[in-house]
């Protein structure tokens, strides 16, 4: 596939449209080893960083929608619950299980909506967190079982109806080698099957989210090549794409929420 950059802005007109969504949610990204940057959807601007008052490296972050809170995950495994404007946080449990992390290797820390339970992978090991206890389940090594040659290589996820506590959801993944957009579709498996390709291939980490307004309508956001992209989730085509105003810094994971006062 060839390298080329997404475009940096979009025709005005359909950022106009895509300027003002069905929700007005900020965007928190996470930069270097524990900076949380703030970016508002509706305008496309930076509007603060806070940083994390931890000592370490976080893994991840994302948004657990039946807390209505932002968690993220230590070096130490311990699964916290971070106040994004101020950077305080609190342990709410530590895994009883560790992983094995490659440096520089992705690290996918995400939470099933509908089972309220954290995955944590990375490379093609899939994790399961019970947020009450701690426990850890080991699931399946990630693979295609579509026919896909080769092993997944991901490096983002995101669950679908993100929003309070669903009955259902899918789960879908950004492969950073084949530049495409993977369904996981046995996610306990480990199983993933091919979507589409993007259409590009990535420079550096990307970050993926979806979020779910009350409506039950998903928008999936990937921050990549110094920009913010919405994605397709039916063909993975790029339906929008524009520069995030004021960011100076690489994101390598992202989570939205209800925009903070």
């Amino acid at each position: 596939m060839t390298k080329f950059a997404f475009p940096a802005t979009i025709p005005a007109a359909f950022a106009a449209l895509l300027a003002v969504p069905a929700f007005a949610d900020t965007a928190i990204g996470l930069a270097g080893e524990r900076t949380l940057v703030m970016i508002n959807l509706e305008s496309g601007q930076v509007t603060g960083m806070t940083e994390v008052d931890y000592a370490g490296r976080l893994h991840g972050i994302d948004y657990r929608p039946a807390t209505d809170s932002l968690i993220g995950v230590t070096e130490a495994f311990e699964v916290v619950e971070i106040d994004p404007q101020t950077g305080s946080w609190s342990v709410l449990v530590t895994m009883d299980t560790g992983m094995e992390i490659t440096e520089g290797a992705a690290v996918i820390v995400d939470i099933n909506p509908a089972a309220d339970a954290l995955r944590f992978m990375s490379g093609t090991t899939n994790h399961r967190v019970n947020l009450s206890s701690g426990a850890v389940m080991i699931d399946g090594d990630l693979t295609f079982t579509d026919g896909t040659e080769g092993m997944p290589m991901v490096g983002g996820t995101a669950y679908s109806n993100s929003f309070g506590q669903p009955d259902a959801t899918a789960m879908y993944n950004i492969d950073t080698d084949r530049g495409a957009l993977l369904r996981q579709t046995a996610p306990n498996d480990g199983d993933n099957a091919m979507i589409g390709a993007l259409g590009v291939m990535f420079d550096g980490p990307v970050a993926f989210d979806i979020v779910t307004d009350a409506d039950g309508e998903n928008t999936a956001w990937l921050s990549a090549n110094g920009a913010l992209h919405t994605v397709s989730l039916e063909d993975a085509t790029i339906t929008g794409t524009w520069q995030i105003d004021g960011l100076d810094v690489t994101l390598r994971d992202l989570t939205v929420m209800t925009a903070m006062d």
